[in-house]
């Protein structure tokens, strides 16, 4: 009887965790899909917001604040740029060169962004009008980074990852 019950037991336990391994609930993911729901996931920022600096009195820590900034704006550019090569070409015809143009933008914002930092650098904090020449440039640099919707966006320039990118768990999830 003992041995009976145990068999029972055995039989209803392996059973049950059999009957959750049968099949997946979800549908499977196109490949358009499944690669859109990669770059967002691989660009992602996960809701982190970058906050241009207040203005502060002190040449030297505003300067100083703004060179973070902008390092933080570099290092995340370039996170997404990482990111969007590691996911690979697209599985769609002809969405190549979309990608390559995303690719290229995220790269010379990158880089001009880079660059009006290296000109920063170089300023007199003490001075405060240069310090206001440098930021007077660096404020036209800023305007086309500052508008810059970021890769995902340039990507949905073909209809066809519009589509994946829509339906994708990863760009849902980013964009709510």
């Amino acid at each position: 009887m003992r041995r009976l019950i145990i068999g029972a037991v055995l039989t209803a336990a392996v059973g049950t965790g059999l009957t959750g391994c049968g099949g997946d609930d979800e549908p499977k993911q196109s490949p358009q899909v499944a690669w859109a729901d990669k770059v967002c996931t691989s660009i992602g920022i996960n809701g982190q917001k970058l906050a241009l600096p207040a203005v502060d009195a002190d040449t030297q820590k505003y300067k100083a604040n703004i060179e973070l900034f902008l390092d933080q704006v570099g290092k995340r550019l370039e996170t997404m740029e990482t990111g969007l090569k590691s996911a690979g070409a697209p599985p769609v015809d002809g969405a190549q060169p979309t990608v390559d143009k995303a690719l290229a933008k995220l790269t010379e914002t990158r880089e001009s962004l880079g660059k009006a930092r290296e000109e920063l650098k170089k300023a007199d904090v003490n001075d405060k009008a240069e310090l206001s020449k440098e930021l007077s440039k660096l404020s036209k640099v800023m305007v086309p980074a500052a508008t810059y919707q970021g890769p995902r966006e340039d990507l949905r320039a073909d209809p066809k990852l519009t589509q994946a990118f829509d339906t994708a768990p990863a760009c849902k999830a980013s964009t709510s």
